[in-house]
């Protein structure tokens, strides 16, 4: 039994038809939630290297302040001078390990830190802006802009020590010499 030409190529075409549409229609994916949307952002934005910079600076704070709340408690003074001469390294050793340590537990609460942004961006950003964001982000342009960040980020803190610093030493002087009125120090 002969297929008739015509059949033969209906068949074929509908038979490519199917194996056409059918990887097609499963490529097609539907349209990200606006916290999928906020989590790529998040992604994209390198926001864990932004997390890591950002605590790094302020660990040798935390690392002096918390030698310092030690030697203010009842018997903190002896426990210094303990650290000091049984702690391999001393003080410095010690606060340093202080410092390995919150890290650590810093890094482990980025999954909490990096939702709770992502649940931030919905609640503040429209669906339409998230994912237009995210397309941004996740272009070209947006990971020059992720990528550079850091960079500026690290500039910008170096940049605004030096404003701080500048801005205290003026202030202190300011302010001295609006006390020298109730001190009797002069101008």
């Amino acid at each position: 039994m002969k297929i008739s030409s015509v059949v033969r190529h209906s068949f074929l075409a509908l038979l490519c038809m199917g194996v056409a549409t059918g990887p097609v229609a499963a490529q097609v994916a539907a349209p990200a939630t606006p916290i999928e949307d906020a989590r790529a952002i998040i992604i994209a934005a390198n926001t864990e290297k932004t997390l890591d910079y950002m605590f790094t600076q302020l660990v040798p704070v935390m690392e002096a302040g918390f030698l310092g709340q030690i030697g203010q408690i009842a018997g903190g003074a002896e426990l210094i001078k303990q650290i000091d001469a049984k702690y391999p390294g001393g003080q410095a050793a010690f606060g340093k390990r202080f410092g390995e340590l919150i890290m650590l537990n810093f890094k482990a609460a980025y999954p909490t830190i990096l939702d709770q942004a992502a649940q931030q961006y919905v609640a503040e950003i429209s669906p339409a802006d998230l994912a237009n964001i995210r397309t941004f982000m996740e272009s070209r342009a947006g990971q020059a802009l992720a990528s550079a960040q850091p960079k500026i980020q690290q500039k910008l803190s170096l940049s605004g020590q030096e404003i701080g610093r500048k801005a205290g030493e003026k202030a202190a002087v300011e302010l001295m010499g609006e006390a020298a009125q109730y001190l009797g120090t002069g101008k």
